[in-house]
C-alpha cells in the first residue's frame, strides 16, 4: 500500500519537497466546487506536486442543489486549463453533501460522472464515506432472504475513495467489495504542511498506482 494525502486551499502553502520526503506518494487537490469556483491553489498544487515526483490528482466538492451537467463541465475545464494531458489520477466527485432525497442524488450524481467522462475520456471516482452513502442513496434490501437491487449497482465501475476514520478496517460500502483509496484520518501531520491534513492510502502498488493514472484500470 502507498500512502498520500488530499489537500486543497486550507492546507495554505505546501512546501512539497518536504512532503515527498515524508514518503507520500499521491496527492488529490481540490479543483472546483458547484458551477463556478475554482480552488485558488489548485493549480499551484499540482504544479509542486509533479516538480516533486508526487502524483496528483484532483476533486470536485459536489453541490446536489446545483445543476450536475454544468459542474461536471465547470470541472472538466478547470482541470483542461491546469493538468491538461499531464499523469494524475482520474476525476473524482467528492459526495458528501445531501441532496433531493435517495434517487434525486442518485440520478444527480450519476448525470454528473457521464458528463465529465463525456468531457475528458475518463472514468472518474466516487469519494463518500459509509455513513453518507448508506444514508442517502438508495441501498439493496432483504426480503424474504432474497436481495432486492437497488439501482446503485451501477456504481460499481468507478473506483471507490472512501473516508472511514476508525481503529479498525474500514466498512464495506455496496455495491463494491473493498476500496482503492482508502482516507482514513482527517488529521494528519506531514512535513511540508503547517496544517493538519487528510492521510490516505492506495490499495495496491506503484505499478497499481500508474494503472490507475493511466485510466488502465477501474
Amino acid at each position: 500500500m502507498l500512502y498520500g494525502i488530499d489537500a486543497s486551499h486550507y492546507q495554505e502553502l505546501i512546501d512539497w519537497k518536504r512532503v515527498k520526503a515524508s514518503g507520500i506518494r499521491f496527492a488529490i487537490l481540490k479543483a472546483s466546487e458547484g458551477v463556478g469556483y475554482e480552488d485558488p491553489m489548485f493549480e499551484q498544487n499540482v504544479r509542486g506536486a509533479l516538480e516533486n515526483g508526487i502524483l496528483p490528482g484532483s476533486y470536485h466538492f459536489f453541490l446536489p442543489r446545483l445543476d450536475p451537467v454544468q459542474q461536471a463541465k465547470h470541472y472538466s475545464s478547470v482541470l483542461k486549463d491546469s493538468l491538461g494531458k499531464r499523469a494524475c489520477l482520474p476525476p473524482c466527485i467528492d459526495l458528501e453533501t445531501s441532496g433531493p432525497g435517495r434517487e434525486g442524488l442518485n440520478q444527480s450524481v450519476r448525470l454528473f460522472l457521464q458528463e465529465v467522462e463525456a468531457q475528458t475520456g475518463r472514468r472518474a471516482m466516487i469519494y463518500t464515506s459509509p455513513g453518507f452513502w448508506t444514508t442517502y442513496l438508495p441501498q439493496p434490501v432483504l426480503s424474504q432472504n432474497r436481495i432486492i437491487r437497488s439501482n446503485i449497482e451501477w456504481a460499481v465501475s468507478h473506483p471507490l475513495w472512501l473516508a472511514h476514520y476508525t481503529t479498525g478496517w474500514p466498512l464495506q460500502v455496496y455495491p463494491w467489495a473493498g476500496w482503492t483509496i482508502w482516507q482514513y484520518s482527517s488529521s494528519g501531520r506531514i512535513g511540508g504542511i503547517a496544517t493538519r491534513v487528510d492521510l490516505n492510502l492506495f490499495n495496491g502498488s506503484l505499478d497499481g498506482l500508474a494503472d490507475l493514472a493511466s485510466g488502465s484500470v477501474v
